[in-house]
């Protein structure tokens, strides 16, 4: 496993979600939550960053970019402690991944995956990187 891993997907003159896929399928790469989260009234850079964080992950794991990894890798905003976990807070929550299957197992106990996403108006950026757990990952155990 790398110690850090980035990614970049340009969106620029792009209009759907699935034309950032290519020949994956938008059920496979993106949960459900995912697609609901970034569904209705968001926009394509929401779409992007949440691909390109899922690639950092795959790339900081060192494994293959297929559907099925990125489909393990679920990006979704984190609550923070001063959050009281409901869907009308209205702190922002930075993104956290939560991974499943096999991405899970690659990631064994090695620490927590954080990731941070930027975008631009044509593209989104993003790192993931592994680090120790910390004070309030005990507060957020299965976010």
């Amino acid at each position: 496993m790398s110690r850090w891993g980035c990614a970049m997907v340009s969106f620029a003159g792009l209009s759907r979600p699935k034309e950032l896929l290519g020949e994956m399928r938008l059920e496979q790469v993106y949960t459900r939550p995912e697609r609901l989260r970034s569904g209705t009234g968001r926009t394509l850079q929401h779409w992007a960053g949440r691909l390109a964080a899922k690639r950092a992950v795959l790339r900081l794991l060192d494994v293959a970019e297929t559907a099925e990894y990125l489909g393990q890798a679920e990006v979704l905003p984190r609550p923070t402690p001063m959050c009281s976990r409901s869907a009308v807070c209205l702190h922002g929550h930075p993104p956290g991944v939560r991974l499943s299957g096999a991405l899970a197992d690659a990631a064994g106990d090695r620490g927590r995956i954080r990731i941070s996403i930027s975008h631009t108006a044509a593209c989104a950026l993003a790192v993931a990187l592994v680090s120790a757990r910390l004070p309030e990952d005990d507060h957020l155990d299965g976010v």
